[in-house]
């Protein structure tokens, strides 16, 4: 059954803001993807399984196979070859015992979890199969250009959604700034973020940028619109510059958000229909939804409504007794569901009521 509030809503899909209608924004990047990770639709899209090099995006596994083979407190010692390795680096010393993130701080996590670079770069592939990754190929833990070591912008978003369910991952990328101690707890360092989208977009919280010479400026990011209750990822790969990844993040996911609207799907008080009650001739109960439902909806696509409830019931009926129920679908996705309850009281059927109503019943 479909009922004027699915139509309405079905119309607000269908026309929609002019931002709604627009075409997605074209970045300069070699591929990107937007995903909405509820509903796992794409957004847009440009060559998304395309291999690439990634840059350090990499760090995104190595942060994941350190947290969930370390703990946060684990003390670990530099190696050499992380404080010679270049790059993007925490400036960490050999034999120090502090570890921000930089290109050393990823080989530091590397020998302290695994004990050498090759054996976490073995776990960093085997979690890169256990979810799916079938473009990602890492070759080191830090994401300096190196043969074989590729993923694609479809790869990144489903890594980056695997690390953002750890409560501290997310906290460290969402960070604009960051302050530590300095050498011998001397000082303070303090770091900035490279991931240009958080000065952009207020409530972007993450999650990594990179950048190298083969695979150019990377980004991997999430961002939210509360007022809608949607949340979305972007992944670019190869764009030409720091500002323009920046800036083709920051228009893919506004563009991105206005695909999205959330309305009052159910007012309050909706009443959906009434049912006969037995053996009392001319009275019938109505039905109301138990509350109302506001929820986001992809403009563009119908909103469709299904009423499950009975034509006739039994008295006695109370008031907010459940009688059936009502559910809201987008593509077979559920929107919301509410139950349908009595918005009246009837009593029990008295005998003349039911002499009534077997009068009634045989008349033809």
């Amino acid at each position: 059954m479909f009922r004027r509030l699915a139509v309405l809503a079905a119309l607000l899909a269908l026309l929609g803001p002019p931002a709604a209608r627009a075409a997605a924004p074209a970045p300069a990047a070699a591929a990107y993807i937007v995903v909405n990770p509820a509903t796992g639709e794409v957004l847009a899209e440009r060559a998304p399984d395309r291999e690439l090099p990634m840059a350090s995006t990499t760090k995104i596994m190595t942060a994941l196979v350190v947290l969930e083979r370390a703990r946060l407190d684990d003390v670990m010692t530099v190696p050499p070859e992380a404080a010679a390795i270049g790059g993007s680096t925490g400036s960490l010393r050999a034999g120090g015992r502090l570890v921000p993130s930089g290109n050393d701080a990823a080989i530091t996590l590397a020998a302290g979890v695994a004990g050498s670079q090759a054996a976490f770069v073995d776990l960093m592939n085997a979690r890169a199969a256990e979810l799916g990754l079938t473009a990602t190929r890492f070759a080191n833990p830090h994401g300096l250009d190196a043969p074989g070591h590729r993923s694609s912008a479809r790869d990144l978003v489903r890594l980056a959604r695997a690390a953002m369910r750890y409560p501290f991952f997310r906290e460290v990328v969402a960070m604009r700034t960051a302050s530590i101690p300095g050498p011998g707890g001397r000082g303070a360092r303090v770091y900035e973020t490279r991931n240009g989208l958080l000065a952009l977009d207020p409530e972007a919280d993450g999650v990594k940028s990179g950048m190298t010479d083969r695979a150019g400026y990377a980004l991997v990011a999430r961002s939210r619109r509360a007022g809608l209750g949607v949340r979305l990822y972007v992944a670019l790969i190869g764009s030409p510059s720091e500002e323009a990844r920046a800036r083709d993040a920051d228009a893919l996911l506004r563009w991105g958000f206005a695909q999205y609207a959330r309305p009052v799907l159910i007012p309050p008080g909706s009443v959906y229909g009434a049912a006969e009650v037995e053996q009392r001739p001319g009275v019938r109960v109505d039905y109301a939804a138990s509350g109302p439902l506001r929820a986001p909806i992809r403009l563009g696509r119908p909103v469709t409504e299904t009423i499950v409830a009975p034509s006739q019931v039994r008295a006695p009926v109370r008031r907010g007794q459940a009688l059936g129920e009502v559910v809201l679908r987008q593509g077979g996705r559920v929107l919301g569901r509410r139950e349908l309850r009595a918005t009246s009281t009837v009593s029990e059927a008295s005998i003349w009521d039911r002499v009534r109503s077997g009068f009634a019943s045989l008349l033809p």
